[in-house]
């Protein structure tokens, strides 16, 4: 089986961690799987897949959003079985690529998230035309399965679940990291691109509040300046510091005492997930697919509301012994969210497919 994984480009973030983490377990698991983007960007991701011995294809057009991705992608994707789709505007490229070739190639793809920029009433017949092109729709939690769903009704009958999962090992065992920190200071971290979604805003304002703590800020992206603007004008600057983009995540998880995920949205919260499996005690926006990963082990709060956060962040701050309770906790709900688990689950999808696919071609024989 030759399986083609393609995605925009993979910057450090959460489906373009998914695909690299995949990608060579399903090598080992007898599967030709090799990935392809639109866009390289010379990432630690692109490093890591091919130093795994993972086939690196690019387009070789730099315009993520160029009618010119579709010819060079349809040269491509005519040599494997099928091709597994992740992220807009792979979407539609695949879609039309597809299109200029004699023999039809089957595509499937991975819904990441609750939300997404297209779910605009204009754009909703675009996307029942879109998601027509896909045979089967994985979902990583529950709550992005109803969403898509209550989006496009006509899709419902394509759409599975298939969880997110992580390298248990990698965050189980890992060493702390040097961050820095004094040690009469708790330190809270997030792990996130700096863009809408992610709200650090939230979380700078809640620490503000609690002066016992020390913010630690892994990640990038284009509203870093703001939330470093955000710090100043909070006067913590002292109490926060950015690490930027960093490929020892495991490790700073290991070096930290709470982890905060706020989001606007999150369909899953793969960064949660890898915070329980490093032992953290986890607080998190209470929205759909996130709030289910952390609920019953960890804490949620009102998504956007940083004076409940703060409220959380000083409860767990002067309490060392429930902070205890709630690692124990989630190391062990970590479990169930094994990477290998989600490999079976896609290779169900995957096999799934194909004898679709074979018995439909069987019968207009």
């Amino acid at each position: 089986m030759r399986v083609l994984q393609l995605i925009d480009s993979l910057p450090l973030a959460g489906a373009e961690v998914l695909v690299k983490d995949i990608a060579p377990r399903l090598r080992r698991r007898g599967i030709e799987c090799e990935v392809a983007v639109l866009r390289l960007l010379q990432s630690p991701l692109e490093a890591m897949l091919q130093q795994a011995g993972v086939p690196l294809h690019s387009s070789g057009v730099t315009n993520l959003y160029s009618p010119r991705q579709v010819l060079p992608l349809a040269k491509l994707i005519r040599h494997y079985d099928f091709v597994h789709v992740h992220l807009f505007p792979a979407l539609l490229w695949a879609v039309l690529a597809v299109k200029r070739l004699e023999r039809p190639i089957p595509l499937v793809t991975t819904e990441h998230g609750t939300s997404n920029y297209r779910r605009r009433w204009w754009l909703r017949s675009f996307d029942a035309w879109l998601y027509r092109h896909y045979l089967s729709i994985a979902c990583n939690s529950e709550a992005t399965a109803k969403g898509l769903a209550r989006w496009c009704p006509g899709a419902k009958s394509k759409i599975r679940v298939v969880q997110n999962g992580i390298p248990l090992d990698d965050f189980e065992n890992a060493q702390p990291a040097e961050v820095g920190v004094p040690s009469n200071l708790t330190r809270v971290v997030v792990v996130g691109r700096f863009d809408p979604p992610k709200d650090h805003a939230t979380v700078l304002r809640a620490v503000a509040s609690v002066p016992q703590v020390h913010l630690l800020l892994v990640g990038d992206g284009p509203l870093r300046p703001d939330i470093e603007n955000l710090g100043r004008s909070l006067g913590i600057v002292e109490r926060v510091t950015f690490l930027g983009r960093r490929q020892d995540v495991a490790r700073i998880l290991k070096a930290s005492d709470i982890y905060v995920h706020s989001a606007t949205f999150d369909g899953f919260g793969i960064a949660a997930c890898e915070a329980m499996a490093a032992g953290l005690p986890v607080i998190a926006s209470d929205v759909p697919g996130l709030a289910d990963v952390v609920n019953g082990v960890g804490i949620v709060f009102p998504a956007g509301d940083h004076a409940a956060l703060a409220r959380k962040i000083q409860e767990l701050v002067v309490s060392p012994e429930r902070r205890r309770e709630m690692s124990k906790a989630g190391r062990k709900r970590a479990q169930a969210f094994s990477i290998d688990r989600t490999v079976d689950g896609y290779l169900a999808m995957y096999e799934s497919v194909l004898c679709a696919e074979h018995q439909t071609t069987g019968a207009a024989r």
